[in-house]
């Protein structure tokens, strides 16, 4: 399969006019919300949230399918419910990105030493997270003293936003790819960590089930960490009621042994969908239910 290279198949007019002005547009709201101060900012994300949700009709019918698969004894009305208060929990996370630092300093962790004993360690390892809550700070922040994450990242269509979003991001940026394959290995070899969202659909992936229904799961997380014997921790920040996040960081994923490498690695990725499942159903106005998680034939 060819490498995927953003803006590729835009136009010459999308990459040269639409795109610097959407990503222009975006930039002068990430502006006005770092002029204000954090709590003023969230609200006043909360509300462009909620507007903009009343206009995304497509991405709200595949949000509400998803909810369907997930929450099937729950009413239309419950699930639209969740839907509203994703929209406004992803204002407020826009909100929170100019404003990173801060949120980070007022944020609590539980479980932090599991990360340092694997820095500790120095074979490096995988920090695994998911689109819920600050995924910005599980996947690319300086969570405890010394450790810097190298965030796998989905290059934006439009270059300028790629580089206004992603930029802020420390350690080594690695795209999806066959060059982010070969820089997360140096990256493990060197004894780094390489964190990464595993709740998106892979279509090289092998099929598991989330919420009961077929999806395809990417294993090469799973194979590497088997292969190089190195540990897996999953991480999630989750937004609290006064606005501060707590970031829970879990014991490393049990390691399957005595099983073939295939068996094992689809044993390991279970184990990681269960514990989205269990994150998502605890706070399901967190998680971004907008991408087609399960087979596009499904989504009408």
């Amino acid at each position: 399969m060819s490498e995927r290279i953003p803006g590729l198949k835009r136009s010459l007019f999308r990459r040269l006019i639409t795109d610097p002005l959407e990503g222009l547009a975006v930039g002068l709201i990430l502006l006005i919300f770092m002029i204000l101060p954090l709590r003023i900012a969230e609200k006043l994300g909360a509300g462009i949230g909620s507007v903009a949700g009343m206009f995304a009709r497509r991405r709200n019918r595949i949000a509400l399918f998803n909810l369907k698969v997930a929450f099937p004894e729950k009413t239309e009305a419950e699930r639209k419910k969740i839907l509203r208060q994703m929209w406004r929990h992803f204002g407020r996370l826009i909100a929170d990105l100019p404003h990173n630092r801060q949120v980070l300093k007022e944020a609590s962790f539980e479980g932090v030493e599991y990360l340092r004993q694997a820095y500790a360690a120095g074979k490096g390892g995988f920090v695994c997270s998911a689109h819920i809550g600050n995924w910005e700070l599980s996947i690319s922040k300086q969570i405890a003293p010394g450790f810097v994450m190298n965030p796998v990242y989905r290059p934006a269509n439009n270059w300028f936003l790629d580089k206004l979003l992603f930029a802020r991001r420390k350690g080594v940026k690695i795209p999806k790819g066959r060059t982010g394959a070969r820089l997360m290995i140096e990256t493990l070899k060197q004894g780094k960590f390489i964190s990464i969202l595993c709740d998106q659909k892979f279509r090289e992936g092998i099929t598991l089930t989330l919420f009961g229904m077929p999806a395809q799961t990417a294993t090469a997380m799973a194979s590497l960490a088997l292969k190089m014997n190195i540990p897996i921790i999953m991480v999630r920040a989750i937004r609290q009621k006064d606005g501060h996040y707590i970031l829970y960081i879990d014991p490393p994923v049990p390691i399957p042994v005595g099983l073939p490498r295939e068996e094992a690695e689809r044993q390991i990725m279970i184990y990681v969908n269960q514990t989205y499942e269990k994150w998502i159903r605890e706070n399901p106005e967190q998680w971004l239910w907008l991408h087609r998680r399960f087979d596009k034939h499904l989504y009408k």
